[in-house]
């Protein structure tokens, strides 16, 4: 019978131990995938972003070549036609993505609003 209850004793002992190493660790684990996917979204914008300026940056170099007569009218209408449709593309798609984001932005402090609202009625 005592063996029993130092085995006992002895694994809430380690548990009581053990515990706040593995909360820790979870803590911690949850902290890293919050910064993960606030660095996610900033970087997918900043590449639509560039997407977007390179786009605009190959309308003003077919402009410029058009201007200069080293390319014809029908290639340039062409071109940049083709370079405006991604420039828009890109604005669109960075467009949406930043709406996706303030939505979440929005849940989020909708749910810790409630949260809130719950701990302080009780």
């Amino acid at each position: 019978m005592a063996l029993i209850i130092a085995m006992v004793l002895g694994l809430l002992s380690l548990v009581f131990v053990l515990y706040p190493l593995y909360t820790g660790s979870m803590k911690k684990d949850r902290q890293t995938q919050v910064e993960m996917e606030r660095e996610q979204p900033e970087t997918e914008v900043k590449e639509l972003a560039e997407d977007e300026q390179q786009a605009r940056s190959s309308i003003q170099e077919v402009e410029l070549d058009y201007q200069l007569g080293n390319i014809e009218e029908p290639d340039y209408r062409s071109l940049r036609e083709r370079y405006m449709r991604r420039a828009l593309t890109a604005l669109k798609s960075r467009y949406e993505r930043e709406q996706e984001i303030d939505d979440d932005i929005e849940q989020q402090l909708r749910q810790l609003k409630e949260s809130y609202e719950k701990t302080n009625h009780e």
